[in-house]
């Protein structure tokens, strides 16, 4: 209707204008400043690689982020630029995901605003780290859902643009491989299993898989041929050694040098500011390489090795290992958060603890949504819709899946998904609020 596309046209730009306005002081600062918040060298080397052409020196870094970093010039203020257009445009999805869902232009332009200018967002979008370009990349998928899911059984671009999204964020983040079953069972149901020899069934699955087999198969692929592991980053030893961190000195004896080698190097930098299980890896490497004359490669397949055993032979020890990192996914704080400050309180010292305080108040109330929707789910009862369903699974999944392969930073993990948690939280109350007046005009379901 002309009127609808008309409110959805003076929101979606006043929505623009505000956000950019929002980010204006952000790039007066930069001129100041080279990064603002959090940078990791490995993107930069992993960009400078792209732009000499070394493809031999990659394997570390799965290829997309590096690529925009490349497209960026190195430069640290084309990088936020880039990565600001990018908060933007997925603010500007979600507005328009929550105007198809309620039809009310000044209620849908509040959730773009609170999702384009959660402070986290903007942290992550004048940084060298992945969570703008992921969180965007997410966003698009479920953007791309409520457009088209459902316009056909025919339809063989959906499936094969849903395919292609998720497996750009594989090659953004290695994390975000874990959801290429959960998007495939929403695309494609299950049950009945009578439906999965259908011709439309078998048409989506061949086309989702499509991109996946080709992006993702495709790197893997290349890290075998360049350094002879068929895996999306060489740094799968690392992240497994972070785990069982804590208990490494029950390995056996036949892991005895690498054992022995980490216990020293962990004893070494007991005092150092940084004293995370990656800190203790970059120290103990190259102490290793001229000890044994192995390569890093062969170190980490090693190491990898070694996490594993443990693992499996010490199970619970494991599972409290991944209870902590999913407690800490999900925002448990930090030491500087209940730490004493000093003797002198700034404001930054009073309003920082404050904003990770509400942060993690609205990722406890998304958390309780989210496990209430797996009964919902089991017993099909229809108190979420389909939409919602798919991004509790996206949240529980990564959640999990981070906490037994990735430990140390896990808290910054979420921050992809904060988008969503906020546009669900909102839309969903928004809907129980105005569950008793009458149904609005031209409403449409997810």
């Amino acid at each position: 209707m002309p009127e609808q596309r008309n409110k959805f046209a003076r929101y979606a730009w006043v929505l623009v204008v505000l956000g950019a306005l929002a980010r204006f002081p952000m790039m007066i600062v930069l001129r100041h400043t080279p990064i603002l918040v959090y940078c990791d060298s490995a993107y930069i080397q992993a960009a400078r690689d792209i732009l000499r052409f070394n493809f031999h020196a990659l394997g570390d870094r799965v290829p997309l982020y590096p690529l925009l970093v490349a497209l960026c010039g190195l430069h640290p203020h084309m990088i936020w630029f880039a990565q600001s257009i990018l908060g933007l445009t997925a603010g500007l999805m979600i507005f328009g995901m929550a105007f198809r869902r309620t039809r009310h232009g000044l209620f849908s332009l509040l959730v773009g605003l609170a999702c384009s200018l959660t402070p986290e967002v903007l942290v992550y979008e004048s940084s060298v780290m992945t969570e703008a370009l992921t969180n965007f990349l997410l966003v698009t998928s479920l953007w791309l859902i409520t457009r088209c899911d459902g316009a056909g059984e025919s339809n063989i671009r959906y499936p094969l643009e849903l395919g292609s999204i998720v497996a750009l964020a594989g090659l953004t983040r290695p994390l975000m491989i874990s959801l290429v079953p959960v998007y495939y069972c929403f695309l494609v149901p299950l049950w009945p299993p009578v439906k999965i020899l259908q011709r439309a069934t078998l048409k989506r699955t061949l086309f989702f898989a499509l991109p996946v087999i080709v992006f993702i198969l495709g790197w893997c692929g290349f890290n075998y041929f360049n350094n002879g592991l068929f895996t999306p980053t060489t740094y799968a030893g690392e992240h497994l050694m972070a785990q069982v961190d804590p208990f490494v000195d029950l390995a056996p004896e036949r892991f005895a040098v690498l054992r022995d080698a980490w216990l020293q190097s962990r004893w070494q930098i007991r005092d150092a500011p940084n004293k995370m299980a990656y800190t203790v890896y970059a120290d103990v490497l190259p102490k290793l390489e001229r000890q044994t004359g192995k390569t890093e490669f062969q170190i980490s397949q090693e190491y990898e090795s070694l996490a594993l055993y443990l693992a499996i032979h010490h199970p619970l020890l494991c599972l409290r290992r991944a209870e902590q990192g999913w407690m800490q996914f999900w925002g448990e704080p930090t030491l500087d958060e209940v730490q004493w400050p000093g003797n002198k309180v700034g404001l930054d010292e009073f309003l920082t603890p404050m904003a990770s305080f509400m942060v993690r108040e609205v990722e406890a109330v998304f958390l309780v949504l989210a496990l209430l929707s797996i009964p919902c789910a089991l017993f099909g009862l229809k108190a979420f819709t389909k939409l919602e369903y798919l991004i509790f699974a996206i949240a529980l999944w990564v959640s999990v899946f981070a906490a037994f392969t990735e430990f140390g930073e896990s808290r910054r993990y979420c921050v992809p998904l904060y988008m969503l948690i906020i546009y669900t939280l909102m839309t969903r109350g928004w809907l129980w609020i105005t569950a008793t007046s009458s149904k609005r005009p031209g409403s449409t379901p997810d």
